[in-house]
């Protein structure tokens, strides 16, 4: 459910495909060993939510993780720049998803005024090679707090936005140039004259979306003591698929053929690998009782990781669809609020832990010291898997990433039969299989789509822009998006 786009100052290629590696081997050691753990944990501590919770808010470290690696870059940039990328992207979020009205004429001209001088002084550094947009815009902001050169926009002036955040054409004919820039104008006066508001809109943003995303991920800790890893495990890839669903939903994206025969294909491999039993018969009513006894306690965990899966896929779509700003492509961003929705767990997300307690669902007590370090493993391991995945999304393209990621099935599977002892059925390689195949088919046609999409506004942009905005334009890395 996020945007990334790679750094002007990026190694080189070999250098690149090495981190990448090193990255995506950490995302899958990550996982198997988060897994593990907490497959292990519970069997002595089932306190499946409270795990969550400390796992969860355990994401509050991902942002002072970000500004220390930015910090030990070469050309390190300030902590004001970085400030400002954070809350210029949380700000786009508040215009974008805006419905007021459009005011007076002279208001929008205020805006579009302040949004011209944004526009005129990002572009004075068009040909130094060395100042990325974030620089500029910090020095946007800087010169509007030292003189009053630009006119201060209204910020409750703006522009139509529609349902689904597409802006739409002002009644009073203004050109698309002026509505662009009385955006921009807005975001410099919100990020200049309100840089709270803005923060405390994102920190709300981000406890709204991290309680469905609790909800759901709660399910899979329940799940892994039901059923087998490996099953867990494809089954949760499955939400990619559920992404895809509701977006055509809510984001009204265009059905492909590919990508629904790729959803397709993954539901029948859930349907093999759930439905189908292929335990050893037993002989007498005991051992048979038994075996039903563990098969509906698996189907229970197939189903529970199902729903997961589920609602991981409509958290995604809905952090697009109000958390994500549009042509702001911004790790930091990223890790900004992957900390706020930490943040929220820590703050809010305590307070089920005494209700399970109160309705008996789960009777809290401390972990020993055992258990207390398999917990903090289980936190540990789900930041190395972040902080991991997000290098590889900054050196790497995401289909590249998306799918070494995907190696969790495989590796899963093995570790499943290596640690576990469990010797698993042939449907559960086939419907594994069946929603690998399915993941590869839904990433190559996202990641097809991606490159069809910047090259159609990249035409775009070369037939209406400037010589000189074409060449900042071709010189800027191309934004790159995953589910």
């Amino acid at each position: 459910h996020s945007t990334v786009s790679a750094d002007n100052t990026q190694p080189s290629a070999k250098k690149s495909m090495v981190l990448g590696g090193v990255s995506i081997f950490v995302c899958i050691i990550s996982f198997v060993f988060q897994t593990t753990i907490t497959h292990r944990v519970q069997e002595s501590y089932a306190q499946p939510f409270f795990i969550l919770w400390i796992s969860h808010s355990f994401w509050t470290v991902m942002l002072p993780l970000h500004t220390l690696y930015e910090k030990m870059k070469p050309n390190a940039k300030s902590l004001a720049t970085l400030k400002q990328d954070a809350l210029v992207a949380a700000a786009k979020v508040i215009v974008q998803r805006r419905r007021i009205p459009s005011s007076s004429e002279e208001s929008v001209m205020a805006s579009a005024a302040a949004g011209s001088e944004y526009r005129r002084v990002l572009s004075m550094d068009d040909g130094n090679d060395n100042d990325d947009e974030d620089e500029n815009e910090t020095a946007v902001y800087t010169m509007a707090e030292q003189g009053d050169e630009a006119p201060a926009a209204n910020a409750h002036s703006v522009f139509k936005v529609s349902d689904n955040g597409e802006d739409e054409q002002d009644d009073s004919g203004s050109s698309s140039d002026r509505d662009d820039d009385a955006k921009r104008g807005e975001v410099w006066t919100l990020v200049r004259d309100h840089p709270v508001r803005v923060a405390v809109h994102a920190a709300v943003l981000a406890t709204g979306l991290v309680g469905l995303l609790n909800a759901s991920a709660y399910l899979w800790y329940v799940a892994v003591g039901l059923t087998s890893m490996s099953k867990v495990t494809a089954i949760y890839n499955m939400s990619c698929f559920f992404a895809y669903l509701f977006s055509v939903l809510l984001l009204k994206e265009r059905v492909m053929v590919i990508k629904c025969v790729a959803v397709a294909l993954s539901i029948v491999g859930v349907v093999f690998m759930t439905l189908i039993n292929n335990g050893p018969d037993a002989q007498d009513a005991a051992s048979q009782q038994e075996a039903a006894a563990a098969f509906n306690r698996e189907l229970l965990g197939d189903l529970l990781s199902l729903t997961c899966s589920c609602g991981i896929g409509l958290y995604q779509v809905l952090y697009k669809k109000y958390a994500v700003p549009k042509n702001h492509h911004s790790l930091y961003y990223i890790n900004f609020m992957t900390t706020l929705l930490g943040l929220g767990t820590f703050v809010v997300f305590w307070v089920p832990i005494p209700v399970l307690h109160v309705l008996r669902v789960e009777m809290f007590h401390w972990p020993n010291k055992e258990q207390l370090v398999l917990v903090l493993g289980n936190a540990f391991f789900g930041v190395a898997y972040n902080a991991g995945f997000m290098i590889a999304l900054s050196v790497l393209s995401p289909l590249f990433a998306a799918i070494g990621v995907m190696l969790t099935i495989p590796v899963t599977a093995a570790v499943d039969m290596a640690v576990q002892g469990q010797v698993l059925a042939w449907n559960v390689f086939v419907g594994g299989g069946g929603i690998l195949a399915g993941f590869v088919m839904l990433t190559f046609a996202e990641y097809g789509e991606t490159l069809r999409n910047a090259s159609g506004r990249s035409s775009a942009a070369a037939a209406s822009a400037p010589a000189s905005s074409v060449a900042a334009a071709s010189a800027a890395p191309a934004p790159e998006t995953l589910r």
